[in-house]
C-alpha cells in the first residue's frame, strides 16, 4: 500500500515535459524535399531521445489539423504560420527550419519559437559537405536550437591511443633506421680502409654478406614502424574530436525555465 502510494505521488510530482511542434523543413536549393523530409524525421527523433520536450512530428501535426486546416494556415508568413500550427496544437513551443545545399555544401538552419509570446527562443546554424556529415551534426544543431545543453563530446581515448602509439612507432623506427644507417656506414668504411691500407686484414666475405643482411632488414624494419607510426598519428589526428566548451543554457520547462549547466 504504502509503496503504490509513493509511486503515485513520484508520478504526480514528475513535471511533464513541454510540448514542441516540429514542422517539415524547407527545402531550398539542390536539396530534393524526400531529403528534407528524411532530416526532419532525424531531428524529431534526436529531440524525443533527448528528453526535454515532447516532439509532435510533421506527420502527426498533418493528421491533427487536417488537410484543409493546413491549407488555410499555409497561408500565412512563416513565423505566424509556425505560431499558429503550434496554438492549434497545443504545443507552447514549434520548432521550424530549412535545409539547403549549394556549390556541394549543406546547411542545415533550426529555430525554436516560444509560441506564446512569439518570439525566437534560440537558434542553430550547421554546415557540413555531405548528408551523412550532417547527420551526425543534428545532435548539436538539436541542442542549441532548443537552448538545451550540448550532448557529450565524445570519447576522445581511442584518437589519443593511436597518436601515442603511432608517436612511439615513430621514435622505434627513427631509432632503428640511425642504428642501420651507422652500422652500413662502418662496413663500408672497413671496405674502403682496405681499398686504401693493404695491410689492413678483413673478415671472411661471408660474415660481411651476413653484416649487410642484417642492415637490410633493420632498414625495413625502420621503415615499416615510420610508416606504420606516421599512419597511426594521422588517424589519431583525424578523428580527434573538437573541443566543446562549458556551457549553461535556460531550459524550457511547463512552468517557465531552469537553468542547468554542462561541463566537457
Amino acid at each position: 500500500m504504502l509503496s503504490t502510494l509513493a509511486v503515485s505521488v513520484l508520478v504526480a510530482t514528475t513535471p511533464a515535459r513541454p510540448r514542441l511542434a516540429i514542422t517539415s523543413l524547407a527545402a531550398a536549393g539542390e536539396v530534393d524535399a524526400a531529403v528534407a523530409s528524411a532530416l526532419t524525421e532525424a531531428v524529431t527523433a534526436e529531440v524525443a531521445a533527448r528528453g526535454f520536450f515532447e516532439p509532435i512530428s510533421s506527420g502527426e501535426i498533418a493528421t491533427l489539423l487536417g488537410l484543409e486546416r493546413q491549407k488555410q494556415l499555409l497561408g500565412c508568413d512563416e513565423s505566424s504560420c509556425v505560431t499558429e500550427i503550434a496554438s492549434a496544437l497545443g504545443a507552447p513551443f514549434a520548432m521550424s527550419g530549412s535545409l539547403t545545399r549549394l556549390q556541394g555544401l549543406y546547411q542545415l538552419n533550426l529555430q525554436v519559437m516560444d509560441t506564446q509570446k512569439a518570439r525566437t527562443v534560440a537558434r542553430s546554424t550547421r554546415l557540413a559537405k555531405d548528408f551523412e556529415s550532417l547527420r551526425a551534426l543534428i545532435p548539436w544543431a538539436v541542442a542549441e536550437a532548443c537552448g538545451t545543453p550540448l550532448p557529450p563530446p565524445p570519447s576522445r581515448a581511442l584518437p589519443i591511443t593511436l597518436v601515442s602509439v603511432g608517436g612511439l612507432a615513430l621514435v622505434g623506427g627513427g631509432v632503428l633506421g640511425i642504428i642501420a644507417l651507422n652500422a652500413d656506414a662502418a662496413v663500408k668504411g672497413e671496405l674502403r680502409t682496405d681499398d686504401e691500407n693493404k695491410t689492413v686484414v678483413l673478415a671472411g666475405a661471408r660474415s660481411y654478406q651476413e653484416r649487410f643482411d642484417q642492415i637490410a632488414l633493420q632498414k625495413s624494419l625502420a621503415l615499416a614502424g615510420l610508416l606504420t607510426g606516421a599512419a597511426l598519428v594521422a588517424l589519431g589526428v583525424v578523428l580527434m574530436p573538437g573541443d566543446v566548451a562549458p556551457r549553461v543554457s535556460l531550459v524550457p520547462a511547463p512552468s517557465g525555465f531552469a537553468l542547468v549547466g554542462v561541463w566537457p
